[in-house]
């Protein structure tokens, strides 16, 4: 059960005890993602995620790393769409050690012009990094066209050219607007007193000062498209884009659980089923649904041999046809629930993915859902809000579609 409480300063902490485990896993999550950015300043919030980690007043970013290290523990962060989340994994006996490092990452980082030069050169690494992975290119490449116009589209890594002109006021700047604790939530599951952990993460973070702020985004319409990139690699790797539902639509959002598990989310869904078992074309392939506030996608990713690819795109479109034509069974609908509980039974399991799960729903919505609750919103899904989602979303003329692979600009599908 979740317990919660807000400082005086208005960073709220929320917790899970389980006094079984000898771990816990902290995180400190930022209400602060490329989702909020503009093109001048694209890759900022993930720019931040790094020199955080580049020293403090009081350590230097050997020491941030060492001290957790040395005490066999984990430390690292990442920034997404809509939000920034610094974390440690810790035995309950060292979760002091934790706390005092995230504290004073947050409230007293250097951004040493230095260091952020040097930084600056290791992201662009990091970008080169994905733009060598025909998969990342080919989803980046797609969600820039699907949202153009809208910061939703951006990378979340940023651009050369932003990356080259963001400078240390700009980092301060950005940082002391939406790093306030009341833009902030600090999540804990594992082995520890609630009671206790408050007044260890507010003496930590007492210091940290309110300030006002507003974080506001705008729903990013759906744009369709077709692109392809010449890469030279030996398969080609195909993304494609439905237009889904948003975070904030819980019956909508069960009910594409539910559907994107039968349509390609397992290996037990369709589109692994027909494409890779029955017509042994792929490697891998798979569908998975992105939700955010205002807006939402269902993606279909597959790898394969040139040669395969216009049968394998062709069997994707046949696949999302039927699921309009023929919707699914009852007997369908009752599989995927059951292998949606099982598999998020088993992912609580991890003090990790407790932690994330419920300190960006805290963070994000405001509230949490209870075990008892998920499973609930998981049983209620029928055939009825099915098909209507599937209605809403599965329509082979509103596609986002990008296509990675050599020779690809000539093909026509």
């Amino acid at each position: 059960m979740y317990k919660t409480h807000k400082l005086d300063n208005g960073l709220t902490i929320i917790g899970e005890e389980i006094p079984y485990l000898k771990s816990i896993s902290l995180g400190v999550w930022i209400n602060a993602g490329s989702r909020i950015e503009n093109e001048k300043i694209s890759g900022i919030s993930h720019f931040i995620e790094h020199m955080l980690f580049k020293g403090t007043k009081n350590r230097t970013s050997k020491e941030i790393a060492s001290e957790i290290d040395n005490l066999g523990g984990q430390i690292n962060a990442f920034t997404s769409k809509e939000c920034t989340c610094y974390y440690v994994k810790l035995l309950d006996s060292h979760i002091d050690v934790g706390i005092d490092i995230l504290s004073d990452m947050i409230l007293n980082p250097l951004f040493d012009k230095k260091d952020i030069e040097k930084e600056r050169s290791v992201i662009i690494e990091e970008l080169k990094m994905y733009e060598d992975s025909p998969e990342d290119l080919a989803y980046d490449l797609l969600t820039e066209n699907i949202y153009v116009n809208n910061p939703l589209g951006m990378n979340i890594i940023g651009t050369t050219k932003s990356l080259d002109e963001i400078n240390q006021k700009d980092l301060l700047n950005y940082f002391d607007k939406y790093y306030v604790p009341n833009n902030a939530v600090i999540s804990i599951s594992g082995n520890f007193d609630f009671d206790e952990m408050i007044k260890k993460i507010e003496d930590k973070f007492n210091s940290w000062k309110q300030r006002e702020v507003s974080v506001e985004v705008e729903k990013a319409e759906f744009n369709p498209c077709f692109i392809a990139k010449n890469k030279d690699t030996e398969q080609v790797n195909i993304a494609i884009s439905l237009d889904a539902v948003p975070s904030e639509n819980t019956e909508e959002v069960y009910a594409l659980a539910v559907i994107n598990t039968v349509f390609g989310g397992s290996i037990s869904s369709r589109l692994f089923q027909k494409i890779r078992e029955e017509q042994g074309l792929v490697y891998s392939i798979y569908s998975s649904q992105t939700l955010y506030k205002k807006c939402g996608e269902l993606g279909i990713f597959a790898s394969m041999g040139p040669d395969n690819l216009k049968e394998v795109y062709d069997s994707i479109i046949e696949e999302i046809k039927n699921m309009r034509e023929s919707y699914l069974t009852e007997k369908e609908i009752e599989e995927s629930k059951e292998q949606l509980k099982g598999s998020y039974i088993l992912g609580l399991e991890s003090t990790s993915s407790r932690m994330m799960s419920f300190g960006k729903a805290m963070l994000l919505n405001k509230s949490v859902r209870t075990t008892d609750d998920i499973l609930k919103c998981i049983d209620d899904v029928n055939i009825d809000i099915v098909n209507k989602v599937i209605d809403k979303i599965f329509n082979v003329d509103k596609l986002g579609v990008c296509i990675v692979g050599r020779g690809v600009e000539d093909i026509k599908l």
